[in-house]
């Protein structure tokens, strides 16, 4: 999972793009065409002439243990968490980097200017965007601690530069050893963006994303990779372990990123057994059914003012999470996948279809390209309007079919690109929405090779079976 193979999938989108003129540079001016030849760096003992692994390749780890609440009156993720950071390069850190992606909307940002020009319904007055800091400790054993002891904190000398933070090691870091980081933090939730929310009947509904710390990653070609968020580049992240627990209102169903450790906790006895049941199942069941929204049936024995909702991810390079009091939850199996949509009453009967769209997409991508590996796949409707992270997904359509399989597909294929892969998506964005729109296609002319109406939108550039057409549009 961790390292990045070509397949003839490379070769072919190659041989199929079209043929275009290219100017040659004039002397003294460099040559600036997306065309140009790459410039690849000398093979050595991390990578090869061609780019792939060298003996001594290797990559940074990153270890997550997250735990936050989310406050509904403020719109506020209150959260602390500890990083466990290995260090598997050959250099000495005397420094780490760290990315605050949500500082691209506070009031002193680069995009600022940018922020203020936005229509007046999309501001909201008191909203304070960004991260607030906490603090920021390294964790270590003290000399004469017993053992079990819990590691004493010490606080860490730190910068935030915009979207990025620099933390000063108050030792250096040695090839192949590891520091403990305690951070705690909080930001509101904006109502647009990658995260946002959405004002319903019954409350708020949250797609949370990027909403913590994260380590930036440190490799072989570029050493700290500390380009600044603003928007449109990606993500480039090391993969690792998560552990987080997400603390909401008692009424609010939350999902995230991996499997749902603690479910006795949190679901009522009937939930739990139509998830066990759907894990097997080839049609969509009901985990919660319009009828049941907000009812205190789905409510544990004894539960309290809150449900802390606890999940477990491993080797991958994010997570993200949904919550909402008006949560319907569909789900269904693919071998031994589980398969997930959660959705407000206000996305059907359009949204009733998209656990089988989800499921159909899995089975798509994985048929054809390479098994999905990972326990679960999570479609949520919101007000993002599409957007990926590992295995779950925001797509905010409530038009039509089409619509709604074409963003899913698309959304569901990024788990391959980059979720798999790992690419640089900050420098090379083209590389996972160009590989994903290839995957799109033949998973779109499946699922409606019997609708010659939807295979004739312009939506999907070809005509049924045109697949020259296709390619000429790329």
């Amino acid at each position: 999972m961790r390292t990045p193979t070509l397949t003839p999938l490379f070769a072919l989108l190659v041989l199929a793009a079209p043929a275009r003129a290219q100017q040659l540079p004039r002397p003294g001016v460099p040559d600036t065409s997306p065309f140009r030849p790459l410039e690849l760096p000398a093979p050595n003992q991390y990578r090869t002439g061609a780019g792939t692994p060298g003996p001594a390749y290797w990559q940074q780890r990153a270890d997550y243990d997250i735990r936050a609440s989310l406050d509904t009156a403020t719109h506020t993720v209150q959260g602390e968490e500890t990083i466990r950071y290995t260090n598997n390069s050959p250099d000495t850190l005397r420094y780490v980097w760290i990315q605050l992606d949500q500082n691209t909307s506070e009031p002193n940002s680069r995009l600022a200017m940018m922020a203020s020009s936005l229509p007046a319904g999309r501001r909201e007055p008191g909203f304070q965007a960004g991260y607030t800091i906490e603090r920021v400790n390294v964790l270590r054993d003290a000399p004469a601690a017993p053992p079990g002891a819990r590691p004493a904190p010490a606080p860490l000398a730190y910068r935030v530069n915009h979207t990025m933070m620099r933390v000063e090691l108050d030792q250096p870091l040695a090839p192949r050893a590891s520091v403990q980081l305690d951070i705690a933090w909080h930001p509101q939730v904006p109502r647009q963006g990658r995260t946002g929310r959405e004002r319903l009947s019954e409350g708020w509904l949250y797609e949370v994303a990027q909403w913590f710390p994260r380590m930036a990653v440190y490799d072989d070609v570029r050493g700290w990779n500390t380009e600044q968020y603003f928007g449109a580049g990606e993500f480039y992240l090391d993969y690792g372990d998560y552990d987080f627990a997400i603390t909401a209102p008692a009424g609010y169903t939350v999902t995230g990123t991996g499997v749902l450790r603690n479910a006795a906790e949190v679901l009522a006895a009937e939930q739990r057994r139509r998830l066990a049941l759907a894990v097997r199942s080839d049609t969509t069941i009901h985990i919660i059914a319009p009828g049941e929204v907000g009812t205190a049936a789905l409510l544990p024995p004894g539960a309290g003012a809150t449900r802390t909702w606890r999940f477990h991810a491993e080797n991958v390079r994010d997570v993200a999470w949904a919550a909402a009091p008006n949560f319907i939850w569909d789900a269904s199996g693919w071998r031994g996948i589980l398969i997930q949509a959660l959705y407000p009453p206000a996305a059907l009967p359009l949204w009733a279809e998209a656990a089988d769209m989800s499921r159909h997409s899995i089975q798509q991508h994985s048929d054809r390209w390479f098994h999905y590996p990972y326990p679960t796949a999570i479609n949520v409707n919101g007000p993002v309007g599409g957007m990926e992270y590992p295995m779950i997904v925001f797509c905010s359509e409530r038009r039509d079919r089409l619509g709604l399989y074409s963003v899913t597909t698309h959304e569901l294929g990024h788990e391959w690109y980059p979720m798999i892969v790992g690419s640089n998506e900050r420098l090379y964005g083209w590389q996972d929405e160009g590989f994903n729109s290839f995957i799109d296609y033949f998973s779109t002319v499946d699922r409606f090779r019997a609708d010659t109406a939807a295979l004739r939108d312009p939506r999907l550039g070809a005509e049924p079976g045109n697949m020259t057409a296709w390619l000429r549009f790329l």
